[in-house]
């Protein structure tokens, strides 16, 4: 005769609630993980946005400057940190070239730092140019107040480096353009 085994008090026949809460807890580690890994790269991904634009507006400045060679001569395009942007009047058709160049310079200038207020946080701008002979150098830095990056953290203290002496807070790029 046979008999049939008799059910063990000890089987267990599904997942304890100690099991089910630590199964949660790590899929809720990834999922938070995950959620700070995309957080991370929308910030980096803005940062190389504001890098482009910042990219951009020097090119346009120094394309500016390349055309009007004699208001560059003249030292109408550098710019000192937080210097006021200058009110250029308007054209005058009978005005002498020195007179012509500056006047289109100035709104150049003015120009250019009201497209870095309108398209960087805090943007703002040091230009120095090098007028020698057979040398026109423009040294561009452009410099915003990065929302991104942490106040102490190494990416800060990388944009930080490229300012001009006696900028600190923003980062910023430098250009040198030959024109």
């Amino acid at each position: 005769m046979k008999t049939t085994p008799q059910p063990s008090a000890n089987l267990q026949c599904g997942a304890s609630l100690i099991e089910v809460l630590v199964a949660l807890l790590i899929i809720s580690l990834g999922l938070m993980s995950m959620a700070r890994l995309s957080a991370t790269t929308i910030g980096f991904n803005k940062g190389a946005q504001v890098r482009l634009v910042a990219l951009s507006l020097a090119t346009q400045y120094a394309e500016r400057a390349r055309l009007n060679v004699y208001g560059f001569d003249l030292g109408d395009y550098d710019i000192a940190l937080n210097g006021v942007a200058p009110n250029p009047p308007a054209p005058d058709v009978n005005a002498n070239d020195v007179t012509a160049a500056t006047n289109v310079a100035q709104g150049d200038r003015r120009e250019f730092t009201q497209r870095l207020a309108n398209h960087l946080p805090q943007g703002l701008a040091v230009v120095n140019s090098t007028r020698a002979p057979g040398v026109r150098d423009l040294d561009i830095w452009i410099m915003w107040q990065d929302v991104n990056t942490e106040p102490s953290g190494a990416l800060l203290a990388a944009g930080e480096s490229q300012c001009p002496a006696g900028v600190n807070g923003n980062s910023c790029l430098y250009f040198k353009v030959r024109l």
